[in-house]
């Protein structure tokens, strides 16, 4: 029977993932947390076959926690379960080594059937989402994205930008945090309103805040 740790800053999603896993009779549950810097420690010292993160943590956000948590589990298998659009960040939280992407929306009836394909070694995303895989494994889009759903795929950097947009983070500063220069975040700016199908500065900020 496989061990799982679960890490989640949400008492209720938290407590709903708990009783998932045990109720299913096909984990054994060592803990969980809502703090990722004490999340960490509890895996390195109990190290969970299998660990279920949130992607945006209080104490760290985005795309940074997903690195944390892969690092701390080292070859062990983590599915990462968010809120945010999976067109959005799931090919990214598989390319930083998680095994698998499940929103909290369907969570109820995936969290479970994910955890067991990563047990067993294989990797678990939404068919919609592994027809894109496939499809740009292919060298093809598989489907036009709708206005403000997101394109094929937001570089790393897209995504560093748009998470410090909606920290309400200013040009300026995201320039200083990402070592880059003000023109070159403007560039990525503009490509993230083209890509999300999104005309001007305030909704490129209301999205961002939407998603972080």
């Amino acid at each position: 029977m496989k061990s799982v740790y679960i890490l989640d800053d949400h008492d209720i999603v938290r407590f709903g993932l708990e009783t998932l896993i045990s109720a299913s009779g096909k984990f054994h549950l060592l803990g969980s947390s809502r703090n990722l810097a004490d999340g960490l420690t509890q895996i390195a010292a109990l190290q969970p076959d299998i660990l279920i993160s949130d992607m945006s943590m209080d104490d760290s956000k985005g795309l940074d926690t997903v690195r944390a948590v892969v690092q701390a589990q080292e070859s062990r298998a983590v599915l990462v379960v968010s809120m945010h659009d999976e067109m959005l960040y799931g090919e990214q939280v598989l390319a930083l080594g998680a095994r698998g992407y499940v929103m909290k929306e369907s969570a109820h009836a995936t969290v479970v059937p994910a955890a067991l394909e990563i047990a067993e070694g294989r990797t678990w995303v939404s068919p919609s989402l592994r027809e894109r895989l496939l499809g740009r494994l292919r060298g093809g889009r598989v489907s036009e994205p709708e206005p403000g759903a997101g394109e094929a795929v937001l570089t790393q950097r897209e995504i560093q930008v748009m998470e410090r947009l909606g920290r309400g983070k200013n040009t300026k500063q995201i320039a200083a945090e990402l070592d880059l220069s003000v023109r070159t975040v403007d560039i990525y700016r503009a490509n993230l309103k083209r890509k999300l199908g999104l005309r001007t500065a305030a909704q490129l900020i209301a999205f961002s805040l939407s998603r972080t």
